[in-house]
Formats: C-alpha cells, structure tokens, sequence
C-alpha cells in the first residue's frame, strides 16, 4: 500500500488523539485515586453509607437503596476496574475519529470532484464555443 501525504496525516492524527484518551484517563486515575484512596474519603463514605441507610428505612419522598460498596465507586473503578475504562475508551474514540475521518473525507472529495466537475464543463463550454465559429 502506498502512503500518501493525507493518510499519513490521518495516521498521526489518530495517534495522537489516542495518546491523548490514554493519557486524560491516566491522569483521571491519578487524580481520583489520590482523592478518593484516603482516609479521610474513607471515612466519608462510611458516613453517606450510614446516612443512605438511614434513608432507605425512612418515609421520604424517595426509596433510596443501601450503597453496597464498601468502598466509594469511583476509586473501586480506578483501581480495579482501570483497564476496561481504558480499552472502551479508546474504541469509543477509535469509532468517533473514524467517523469524523469518513465525514470529512467525503466532504473534501465532494468539494474536488464538484470543481473538477466545473472545469470539464467549462472546458466543453469553450470547446463546443470555438466549435461553433468554425
């Protein structure tokens, strides 16, 4: 297959949207595990789980359910679940790159073709023109 000038341009364009899914949800992890890994977040949660207990025995407005985590959900995804969230998100980005990809492509080629199209027509305009005269 020959490489030309725009498909290398395609080509690290997508790489370089998918070293930016990777590293973003890197930085995600980080970011979470370091807030949500604490003590403190610990003890936070513990306490919204006493309270949403509470609330699901209680009469309100709303039936809450018990939180069954032990732990707060967004460090249990980071940290155990990491590699799912991060092979969804670059296919998902993989399909939405590809999509725009195909949109634009099309698009630019459409505007070619619509200009090779008016120069063939203005050439035979000229050509039966000169036709003509003879």
């Amino acid at each position: 297959m020959k490489w030309s000038r725009g498909n290398l341009i395609w080509l690290v364009a997508y790489v370089a949207v998918m070293v930016a899914v990777t590293v973003g949800m890197l930085t995600a992890r980080r970011y979470l595990m370091a807030i949500y890994g604490t003590s403190s977040a610990q003890k936070e949660w513990d306490t919204w789980r006493t309270d949403a207990k509470d609330m699901a025995l209680g009469a309100g407005p709303v039936k809450r359910r018990e939180p069954q985590s032990p732990e707060p959900p967004a460090l249990v995804l980071m940290r155990d679940h990491f590699a799912a969230c991060l092979g969804l998100s670059l296919l998902l980005s993989t399909v939405l790159f590809g999509t725009f990809m195909i949109f634009l492509r099309g698009a630019l080629s459409d505007a070619s073709q619509k200009r090779a199209w008016d120069d063939a027509s203005r050439r035979r305009g000229r050509d039966n023109a000169s036709a003509k005269r003879r």
